[in-house]
Parts: structure tokens; C-alpha cells; sequence
């Protein structure tokens, strides 16, 4: 098996995710120009969404980003692994719209190794993928939140429940919306599929949190599905604004 994957890997070479330049047979992850551009995540970060917070963010509710502190958000907490400066902007945007599937390894490694001790800790149940609507998938072919959940579920050992919540409506694409629109937009987008199981605590996975008008609408759907708790775990995330 070792000697097959190692054949693929000398026809199907892999890239650097952030410039896309091919790495060197055996190495995976970033090439050497680009593995200090990626700016991740430290402490200390909100306790609401997992936004790096900065020396001077210091509010009324310093453990928190200006946002979580003034919104009522309904989700327990989060962890986010990279700032969304330009090189993540660039991995994200090859992930989700140029057909770059294996990012999501590269991703939900970097997670579990950062942050893998503190995610068990949290006694999630299970790994729940933002859903995408079907017109959506049908065109871009995937949903990246799915594979990154399957990738981390993989790594940590946490199974992925793809049928807890449903995304009904196709609604314009957040990217181009101000924060006000984005929290309307996605306000009634999703739903439970079904009521009343036991879900404990669950992990709403996604690859980009920006307003958390998404995070919020999902995590209202899988409080009505039977959760418990619901915590954020988000690949790239915006800084305080």
C-alpha cells in the first residue's frame, strides 16, 4: 500500500496550498517561501467566535470581540485556526472554487495539531458541516465544509453528521454583502431536518467565519435539532474590525 501511494504521489505530485507550486516528492504542507505568511490564530482570541483579539481590542467585555459582545449570539464558543489575511484569502478561495479538495488535509491537520487537545476536551459529539444548498453543490461539485469535517473527524475521531441540518434557501453569496445584509440574509436559511434527538454538545464546522451570520442561523437550526451546546470550529476568520 506504502508503494502505491508513493507512485501516486510521484504522478499527482502535491502543491503548496498557498502559491500552488509543486513541493518536492515526500514533503507536504506549505513550500518553504510560504510557510510564514499564514498568520494563525493566537491568544488571546474572543471567547465568543475565536477572533485573534490584538493589545488594543479591549472593550466593555474584554473576553470578546466587539461583535459577540453587543450580539446575542446562540453558539457556545469557537476556535478558528488562521487570520484571514491574504495568503489564507488565497488557500480559501483555491479550496472552494478552483476544485483544490485536498486542501482540506492540509487544513484540518493543521487543526487538529493546534488545537486538537482543547477540541476533545470540549466532549463534542459529533462534527457538523455548514450545509451548502443542492443548486450550489450541483454547480461547484462539493461542499467544502463537508470535507474539511471529514478530515478532521478522521484525525480527532469524531464522527460527521451530515443530516441534522439542511440549507432551504439558495441566498446571495455573503462575499458580497455588508454586515447588516448578511445577518438578514442567512436568517432563515437553514432548518432541522428532524426534532428531538440528544446531541449533546456538537461542533458546527466551516471554512470561513466573517459576520457570523451563518454560524448563528445554523447553530439556531441544530438547537431546535436537539443540541445541547454548539461550538464553532472555523479554518480562516476575519480580525476585529
Amino acid at each position: 500500500m506504502k508503494r502505491f501511494l508513493s507512485i501516486l504521489d510521484l504522478i499527482y505530485p502535491c502543491s503548496c496550498p498557498v502559491c500552488g507550486e509543486v513541493l518536492p516528492y515526500g514533503r507536504k504542507g506549505l513550500c518553504g517561501g510560504c510557510e510564514g505568511k499564514l498568520s494563525y490564530v493566537r491568544q488571546p482570541a474572543c471567547m465568543g467566535c475565536g477572533k485573534e483579539l490584538d493589545a488594543g481590542d479591549r472593550w466593555s467585555a474584554p473576553e470578546y470581540c466587539p461583535d459577540c459582545a453587543r450580539l446575542n449570539r446562540s453558539f457556545s464558543g469557537g476556535i478558528a485556526l488562521l487570520n484571514y489575511n491574504d495568503a489564507a484569502r488565497t488557500l480559501m478561495w483555491q479550496f472552494k472554487y478552483q476544485n483544490r479538495r485536498e486542501y482540506a488535509g492540509f487544513l484540518a491537520e493543521e487543526m487538529a495539531k493546534r488545537h486538537g487537545r482543547q477540541i476533545l476536551r470540549m466532549g463534542g459529539r459529533s462534527l457538523v458541516p455548514v450545509p451548502i444548498h443542492k443548486k450550489r453543490r450541483r454547480e461547484r461539485g462539493y461542499n467544502q465544509a463537508e470535507l474539511l469535517a471529514g478530515e478532521l473527524g478522521k484525525r480527532l475521531r469524531i464522527p460527521v453528521r451530515k443530516d441534522l441540518i439542511i440549507r432551504t434557501e439558495n441566498t446571495r453569496a455573503q462575499k458580497k454583502l455588508g454586515f447588516a445584509e448578511r445577518q438578514k440574509n442567512e436568517k432563515k436559511a437553514f432548518a432541522a431536518v428532524k426534532r428531538g434527538e440528544d446531541l449533546g454538545t456538537v461542533f458546527l464546522v466551516d471554512d470561513i467565519y466573517t459576520t457570523g451570520a451563518t454560524a448563528q442561523a445554523c447553530t439556531e437550526a441544530l438547537l431546535e435539532a436537539g443540541a445541547e451546546k454548539v461550538f464553532l470550529l472555523s479554518m480562516a476568520i476575519g480580525r476585529v474590525r
